[in-house]
């Protein structure tokens, strides 16, 4: 495994922040480009959904008036591979506005696809204990 580059980092990051924007979560289209047809997602709960599933689930999600609010903070990346990265996070989600902050560590995998798209292969969440949010990071 090897040290990843800035700037491959700051790409995903950046994609892994677009996958939890309202209008994206919103657009099937758009999260069939951003997830690999073999993704798979084991939630914080831990059951196990597929890239379907989530197709179906993340735009009823923001029609139901249900919109969560996201916020993620101190990313780290490793790479598997020369087309495989690695990367984690500390994660904070609320579903409905006003509710209560949950609390999880997050890691994702990407891979290179054939065409020199990243897309996410794996997503995990873990509960994790409270951590101070950081104002200088994003919230979705």
């Amino acid at each position: 495994m090897s040290k990843i580059k800035a700037q491959l980092l700051e790409q995903l990051i950046e994609l892994e922040r677009t996958l939890m924007r309202e209008e994206v979560r919103a657009d099937a289209a758009r999260l069939d480009e951003l997830l690999d047809d073999d993704f798979i997602e084991v939630s914080t709960d831990g059951r196990r959904m597929n890239k379907e599933s989530v197709l179906l689930r993340a735009p009823r999600e923001q029609s139901k008036g249900r919109k969560p609010v996201f916020h993620n903070q101190d990313f780290t990346g490793r790479m598997l591979s020369d087309t495989v990265v690695q990367i984690s996070y500390s994660a904070a989600l609320r579903r409905i506005k006003g509710g209560q902050w949950h609390f999880s560590t997050r890691m994702s995998i990407w891979r290179l696809s054939d065409t020199d798209h990243w897309r996410l292969v794996y997503h995990q969440g873990s509960p994790s204990e409270p951590f101070p949010i950081k104002k200088t990071e994003t919230t979705h």
